[in-house]
């Protein structure tokens, strides 16, 4: 396993200009170098924290582009799944050229696909491009929950380098961690980050990362160090941000909470609905000022 693969990822948001909609790659590289600067060891660009679904083959290209420039040295796993092979394919080869270390993708959405189809698609995504292909399990927002069984098939095929597992079956994460002990795997459900890593995670792809990467970068190296109770006092910490983050809708407040930081990243886009004010208020004095008190204790 690749050690640059390894560590604290953001599944990085993206920024939507407020007057043209369009993406700001501006503000999008201003976050980028603001994690950099926190100490986070990669960027998981272009998923569903990046809003991929409501974003073009075109966008998509553009702001792994402008990720690719801001992150410097680091690890950057480019999102390339889609609606259609043909576009996964495209992305994958576009962040492959763009010098992306490794793409990675979800099951295939919307229909009922076979396990057959779905094999024969990462297939296709491993013989398109030359770098790993990390599976994205995320059973709860495709709908599709593999087995042992299947997720060991899919990570036989030649070419794919690990999982992205966003899942709290971490019997199962530590069935194939034992099986696949040189496949890299990532917890992808920030509140059992520590959970995820006492199963053999080798780290960490989030969302809330984007506004408190301290937090999850701490729980890391205290796990490292064998420091469990501490890291479970920090664990716990970020629990409660996220529940309050989670209440308002996700992605709409932790891009909220970006905007507190002092960087404006806009909002998401439609169907997406930004916090009303009530909503933002409570926010900030539930979420944000921890989120505040906790930087500030570190420094």
């Amino acid at each position: 396993m690749d050690k640059k693969l390894k560590g604290i990822m953001p599944a990085l948001m993206t920024a939507f200009d407020t007057a043209t909609e369009s993406i700001s790659k501006e503000n999008t590289a201003a976050l980028v170098k603001k994690l950099k600067l926190a100490g986070v060891h990669g960027f998981y660009v272009g998923g569903s924290s990046g809003e991929m679904v409501l974003c073009s083959v075109k966008e998509r290209m553009e702001l792994l582009e402008t990720v690719m420039e801001a992150s410097g040295d680091l690890t950057v796993i480019a999102h390339t799944g889609a609606m259609s092979t043909a576009d996964a394919i495209l992305l994958s080869r576009h962040a492959e050229s763009a010098g992306a270390d490794a793409i990675s993708s979800v099951t295939p959405l919307y229909y009922k696909y076979s396990f057959r189809e779905i094999k024969h698609y990462y297939s296709r995504l491993c013989e398109a491009v030359n770098i790993p292909v990390i599976i994205y399990n995320i059973p709860a927002l495709t709908g599709t929950a593999l087995d042992f069984g299947q997720l060991s098939e899919l990570l036989s095929i030649d070419g794919v380098g690990g999982m992205k597992f966003t899942s709290s079956d971490f019997f199962l994460l530590n069935r194939l961690k034992q099986e696949f002990p040189d496949k890299v795997f990532y917890n992808g459900c920030d509140e059992m980050l520590l959970s995820g890593l006492s199963a053999g995670a080798d780290g960490g792809i989030g969302t809330t990362y984007n506004f408190m990467p301290e937090m999850f970068l701490s729980i890391f190296e205290l796990f490292n160090n064998g420091r469990m109770k501490e890291a479970n006092a920090v664990q716990s910490l970020a629990n409660k941000i996220i529940a309050e983050v989670v209440s308002k809708g996700t992605l709409s407040a932790s891009k909220q909470m970006i905007n507190f930081s002092g960087l404006d990243y806009g909002v998401c886009r439609e169907p997406l609905l930004p916090l009303d004010e009530t909503a933002k208020n409570e926010l900030y004095e539930k979420a944000w000022k921890p989120v505040e008190n906790y930087r500030n204790n570190i420094m």
